[in-house]
């Protein structure tokens, strides 16, 4: 298995997935913005896949100035043809993210 982007000092772990009853790869990205603030759904996202993993930010974030306010993921296996949305899988990750949150002043 070939694991993707797990350089670097803001890398969030690697991306989860899961399989849909018809065998079909599904990467799962999280609901919630990285500083905890915004609902992706709700706020907006950009997700992008590239060699060096995917990155998630948010919109609402990204308008506001906040920096580091992306997560970004390591890959493993295939590219996955569908995405949803669930923060389950990640909260490790949010925790960890909490102790680097930026200071809102």
């Amino acid at each position: 298995m070939k694991v993707e982007g797990l350089t670097g000092e803001h890398y969030d772990g690697l991306v989860n997935y899961r399989v849909d009853p018809h065998g079909e790869r599904v990467v799962i990205l999280p609901t919630t913005c990285r500083v905890g603030r915004h609902s992706l759904v709700v706020a907006g996202y950009r997700a992008v896949a590239d060699s060096a993993g995917i990155a998630v930010e948010c919109q609402a974030c990204r308008a506001e100035g906040v920096s580091r306010a992306a997560w970004h993921f390591g890959t493993a296996g295939p590219v996955a043809a569908r995405a949803e949305l669930d923060d389950q899988p990640y909260l490790d990750s949010r925790a960890r993210a909490a102790a680097v949150r930026p200071s809102w002043g």
